[in-house]
């Protein structure tokens, strides 16, 4: 089994490789005298070697005796070995002619004098070390032929993607309800959809049960198709177990059969599914199709086609581990089968361990199954698995041997678990292989935010381009459809609004077994390292103390491409000098949260790093050397609050993709020539120079910025034209951008700017701060933007509002320390078809010293407003009409100590929470029983005047 896994992983390495040969552009290959005739025979070669690893693979290694298991295995570290060789090699080349093309950008027509370049800048003996590497791969290639090909010709000459023999574990519909415990739930849900008719949606409706392997999809199943009520309100229930390979003629045969009782000696599929609809019109059926794996719609329309006739409430229940699966069969969402706690796998161990064993024996052993169970990790199928393993190990110690054991080393003959995952594996394709093994450098539990994850994968070179799309969003995909297919679960929403997955930890000891050889993961000082390191190129470091793993150590990981330092230890201070010098192939590297100072001028030698994490550090400003890593695409900075200063020449990281820098607190300027990293997708902020470092100007190029952009001291901008340079309106994925000035400049100068600052129209969040215009640009209010969120803050000589209330999809407005707005009126809410700010749910005015009076509302205006507060206005004197807001929910007042009442119109129904602080005479009004404005508030379910809350009974509910 380990072998199976492993040949898969082997075949994913080539596979890059071949990716990135077949991504070298024959012209620039063919200036550089060998190489390209030398890449040619190479991918020859490796095409071969990835047939046979398939072939094996696809066989389940059943062609491979004990014997020869051993030499495949080493086989396998070689070719692994190699090919992450040839890929230093490729990765070399293409950074030399990307120097060259950068050096010569002014002679890119002068082929000649390209030419010359490139093989000065080549190493006269790369062709030699491709064909080294060629021939090591080919002396392979022919012992796997000797040894291997005339046992795979029995079952067919080897290929790629040989179909997978068609062992699969039937199943039936009988189950053993006895032994079923913890789905009471699912079980309820899944027959109250079964129950339920929809009128709109046909008269077929498919349920797709999703879940990894071994979760109890077929056991919820089963269970769910033999109760009383399923029985007695369908007419015929068919239970199918599909093949691995879609067989459409077999699957209908077996639907005639299981309803007629008899033998279906039909052959072709048109009079087969002609019975079949003659046997189904008119009737209630249930049919079940269990373990479904085929992602083809077309496969499924042709199935479903003579199921349609059925009478309306007739449904198919379909299992499987892909939500890919799902989503093309499902007409009702589909239902995720979860893990099981712990209790449950206690008791599904206790049921298989437990039956030959007295009651001593029962308790002796109790508190070691208790902690076998948790090894679960709410997996049925582990719990049985090994419930029925425990159950020939009567003592102490026997039990002892299993719960320390890892589940791959359980006995193969008894261990179903890894059976079962293993086809998950196996249906995984090609370019998904290396990124989901990957992930086995992190720990157990770990907590996956797909775009870090994603930027790591991109690093190592796992994603390769694709006609036009980006690497980050190639990746996303391969993030999702491995969610699709179970290798990760949702876990929670973050504190920054991210989706956080884990994977389930049995699915992460598969990632381990298959990555055994290349991905290594130390969480404790160890003295020596073992000599299997000797081939580990992914790893992580989690000790409390990296300070006692010296350089020395790492003329172990030369090869080494990923160093992930995972510490609580915040007091190394120094990197190593040497360090850098013995892991010139890293192209992965985390130093995060470790209290450096300051990073060698050795840096450079990182020649490949492409992803490089410096966040939460001490570092003050980057080596000059820095600018030297021609291949980086990351480099993150967050949390450094003592850094000031990037590279002088900054402007050489033409490749970088994404700085990650706080959006304050960091950097005084921006290094002259940062507008030549034209390929900047994330840049949390622009700083904008005047006598020192660089214009708003050098944001003209960079069109592929997205997500958050802050750009501040917008006070050096001297021009209405300069700041139209920067190009923001052509910048369509930048989705929040705040524009900050720093201090008062010209007020219509500033208003110039801020027009000529205008971005997309797909910009979906806005703050400004610090603008000293007396107007705000006609653009922030124009309908055709898609602006959600907006936030207006300092702008001290603003004495009219934009009106903002045009904006159509506007939830979230701030409008924040505005001395010089006294009046808000109806020219706040808009003119022409849209206006009222139709889509607005939160509304702040908060610290508006001057803000005398709102007015202008309209009956129509604000129809989705949930929450209005008011803070800080102490000039403030009147409130607009608000009872017509009848989604209004919170209404907070605060600081207005000139209110004089509330709206004589009173307050919406809607109203569930009143806030009101440091506002005396609306306070005096609102006293219990008492107050003027009793009447108008003392059906709101929650007051809370001054901190505290008005009892219930104080206010008649």
């Amino acid at each position: 089994m380990e072998s199976a896994f492993q040949s898969g992983i082997a075949s994913a390495s080539l596979q890059v490789v071949l990716e990135k040969i077949a991504n070298f552009a024959v012209r620039e290959t063919s200036l550089i005298l060998g190489v390209d005739d030398e890449l040619r025979r190479l991918q020859r070669t490796l095409q071969r070697i990835r047939a046979i690893l398939d072939s094996v693979e696809n066989n389940h290694l059943s062609l491979i005796n004990h014997s020869s298991n051993e030499a495949w295995k080493m086989w396998l570290v070689d070719v692994e070995k190699l090919s992450y060789c040839a890929d230093d090699l490729l990765d070399e080349i293409s950074l030399d002619i990307s120097r060259v093309h950068t050096d010569n950008s002014d002679n890119a027509n002068n082929s000649n004098l390209v030419r010359s370049n490139l093989l000065s800048s080549f190493k006269l003996s790369m062709p030699h070390e491709i064909c080294k590497i060629r021939k090591e791969l080919e002396h392979i290639s022919t012992e796997m032929d000797s040894l291997f090909l005339s046992k795979l010709s029995a079952v067919g000459s080897y290929k790629m993607h040989t179909p997978l023999n068609n062992n699969f574990c039937a199943t039936s519909s009988l189950v053993d309800e006895e032994f079923v415990v913890g789905r009471e739930k699912d079980k309820e849900d899944i027959i109250q959809m079964l129950l339920m008719t929809e009128s709109s949606r046909g008269n077929l409706s498919v349920i797709p049960l999703v879940g990894m392997g071994g979760i109890g999809k077929t056991t919820l199943a089963q269970v769910v198709y033999n109760d009383e009520r399923i029985l007695k309100n369908f007419e015929f229930r068919i239970w199918i177990s599909v093949s691995i390979n879609f067989d459409l003629i077999g699957i209908s045969k077996s639907v005639v059969e299981s309803l007629t009782g008899k033998k279906c000696k039909l052959s072709d599929l048109d009079p087969i599914q002609s019975k079949l609809q003659n046997l189904l019109f008119g009737r209630k059926f249930l049919l079940v199709l269990d373990d479904y794996w085929t992602e083809k719609y077309g496969d499924w329309d042709a199935l479903c086609s003579p199921l349609r006739v059925g009478r309306q409430g007739s449904k198919v229940i379909v299992t499987t581990r892909s939500t890919i699966v799902s989503s093309i069969l499902g007409t009702i969402r589909a239902y995720g089968v979860q893990s099981l706690n712990d209790e449950v796998c206690w008791e599904l161990v206790k049921q298989r361990a437990f039956s030959s064993k007295d009651e001593r024996e029962k308790m002796n052993l109790e508190e070691i199954g208790r902690k076998i169970a948790k090894k679960c990790k709410g997996l049925p199928l582990a719990a049985k698995c090994l419930g029925g393993i425990l159950r020939f190990r009567s003592d102490e110690e026997g039990w002892n041997s299993v719960l320390n054991s890892k589940m791959w080393e359980l006995p193969q003959d008894q261990n179903e678990i890894f059976s079962a995952l293993i086809l998950s594996y196996h249906f995984l394709p090609t370019h998904l292989r290396k990124c989901f093994a990957y992930c086995s450098i992190f720990p157990p539990n770990h907590e996956f935010e797909m775009e870090e994850l994603v930027l790591l994968w991109v690093g190592e070179g796992f994603i390769q381009p694709r006609r036009e799309m980006r690497l980050e969003d190639i990746g996303n995909d391969f993030f999702s459809e491995l969610i699709w297919r179970s290798f990760f679960q949702f876990s929670h929403v973050n504190l920054h609004n991210q989706s956080i997955y884990k994977m389930h930890e049995l699915i992460h000891c598969m990632a381990q077994l298959i990555s055994a050889n290349t991905c290594f993961r130390l969480e404790e000082d160890i003295q020596h390292w073992p000599p299997a390191f000797n081939n580990a190129r992914h790893l992580s470091l989690s000790h409390e103390s990296v300070q006692s793993i010296g350089p020395k150590a790492f003329a172990w990981f030369r090869q080494l491409r990923t160093l992930i330092m995972s510490t609580n230890d915040t007091s190394v201070s120094q990197v190593p000098y040497e360090l850098f010098l013995k892991l010139q192939f890293l192209r992965v590297l985390n130093l995060s949260h470790m209290g450096i100072d300051e990073l060698p001028s050795s840096i450079d030698r990182l020649k490949h790093l492409r992803y490089l994490n410096l966040s939460e550090n001490h570092i003050q400003k980057l080596p000059e050397p820095t600018s030297n890593l021609l291949a980086l695409q990351t480099l993150k900075l967050k949390s450094c609050f003592e850094f000031f200063e990037l590279p002088t020449n900054m402007k050489n990281l033409t490749n970088l993709r994404h700085l990650d820098l706080d959006v304050k607190h960091q950097l005084n300027y921006m290094p002259s020539g940062f507008g030549n990293l034209v390929n900047l997708q994330t840049l949390s902020a622009f700083i904008v120079g005047r006598a020192r470092g660089c214009g708003i100007r050098e944001l003209k190029n960079m069109r592929f910025l997205r997500g958050s952009l802050c750009i501040t001291n917008l006070e050096n901008v001297l021009s209405p034209m300069e700041a139209k340079e920067a190009n923001l309106f052509k910048k369509p994925y930048l989705k929040k951008l705040q524009l900050e000035w720093n201090c008062l400049g010209d007020k219509i100068d500033e208003q110039e700017v801020l027009a000529g600052l205008q971005p997309h129209e797909n910009l979906k969040e806005l703050s400004i701060s610090g603008y000293n215009g007396v107007m705000f640009p006609s653009w922030i209010s124009n309908p055709v933007y898609k602006l959600t969120n907006i936030h207006l803050h300092s702008c001290l000589s603003c004495s009219i509002l934009p009106s903002l209330g045009q904006l159509p999809l506007l939830k979230f407005l701030c409008i924040e320390d505005m001395a010089g707005l006294v009046h808000v009126d109806h020219h706040f809410c808009g003119f022409g078809s849209i206006k009222g700010f139709p889509s607005l749910e939160s509304l702040i005015f908060q610290d508006m010293p001057n803000m005398a009076t709102w007015r202008g509302l309209n009956g129509d205006d604000l129809p989705c407003l949930r929450e209005l507060t008011m803070s800080n206005c102490s000039r403030l004197t009147s409130l607009p009409s608000l009872h017509n807001l009848n989604f209004l929910h919170n209404l907070n007042i605060g600081g207005c100590p000139r209110l004089q009442a509330l709206p004589e119109e009173g307050l919406p129904e809607s109203l569930q929470l009143l806030i009101i602080v440091d506002s005396a005479i609306i306070k005096e009004r609102c006293r219990a029983d008492v107050g003027e404005d009793w009447h108008k508030i003392n059906r709101i379910p929650k007051i809370e005047i001054d901190y505290v809350e008005i009892p219930i009974v104080v206010h008649g509910v």
